[in-house]
């Protein structure tokens, strides 16, 4: 256990000085403001869990520099395959990740959400102790990004307001909904990838399987928070629940609905 956790500590330290090195080669200016601040923070999260999961999928506790040498391998592919994946879900965001170095707070939580749920499949997948498994963390990684990318396009197409223009003029309502949104599809995605590999086909309709039953986080949303919660008429698209993130901006329907989306996606998880 101690040296598990040792093995941790050092995971932590390295993955967050080869971030510091990435952003300087990239010349991205250092996060002096609170909206770069919030974007820094979800990156430190996803360290913390990628280094987590080399700690203990890449640690036999027999041959100390076997177990270094493949924290190092996983560990840089695994940052590769996240810094790789933001670049790519930033620009499915448009013009949010500006908005966000510019202190729209609503436009870096929905940014922060996404860096974190990136950080969830990328902690989910990469460990392991062979070049076969490091294969397949990259291409189960790149499935659950895919999939994480569709089904939030998805999702967001089944408001009545329009997401992004809402989170550009600083909606910070609509930002927790999207980013309580955002974090529990990727938990569903990585609750759907575990298990062990039984071919390409089995795997990807235990896949398929896995994540049908983590998408019962819609009915959540119009059934539990519109109905139940709110005490308001059901409805399939829009309704009160649109009504009080869009007109009114409250807060607090907004981070009552990205609340139950995480315990929706984190109940699906503990039945699995």
């Amino acid at each position: 256990m101690l040296e598990t956790f040792g093995f941790g500590i050092g995971a932590v330290l390295a993955l967050l000085l080869l971030d510091l090195v990435v952003r300087r080669l990239a010349r991205r200016p250092d996060e002096q403001s609170p909206g770069r601040r919030i974007l820094q923070a979800a990156r430190v999260f996803g360290m913390f869990l990628l280094a987590g999961t080399l700690a203990t999928a890449c640690h036999a506790g027999v041959d100390t520099v076997a177990d270094i040498a493949w924290m190092g391998m996983f560990g840089l592919t695994g940052l590769l395959a996240f810094e790789l994946a933001l670049g790519l879900g930033q620009r499915t965001l448009g013009d949010l990740p500006e908005a966000a170095r510019r202190d729209n707070f609503a436009a870096a939580t929905a940014l922060a959400a996404h860096t974190i749920a990136i950080g969830i499949l990328v902690a989910n997948v990469f460990g392991g102790r062979s070049f076969p498994e490091l294969w397949l963390a990259c291409a189960s990684f790149a499935i659950g990004q895919l999939t994480l990318l569709v089904l939030v396009w998805l999702f967001r197409r089944l408001t009545s307001y329009d997401d992004h223009a809402e989170m550009q003029d600083g909606n910070m309502a609509a930002a927790l909904s999207h980013g309580g949104l955002t974090i529990a599809l990727a938990l569903v995605i990585a609750n759907a990838t575990d298990g062990p590999y039984q071919g390409v086909v089995p795997s990807l309709q235990a896949y398929a399987i896995a994540l049908g039953e983590g998408l019962l986080v819609y009915p959540v949303r119009q059934i539990v928070v519109q109905c139940l919660l709110l005490r308001q008429k059901l409805s399939l698209f829009g309704g009160e629940l649109d009504r009080a993130i869009a007109e009114r901006r409250d807060l607090g329907t907004g981070a009552l609905e990205a609340a139950t989306y995480l315990a929706a996606a984190l109940f699906v998880r503990s039945l699995a």
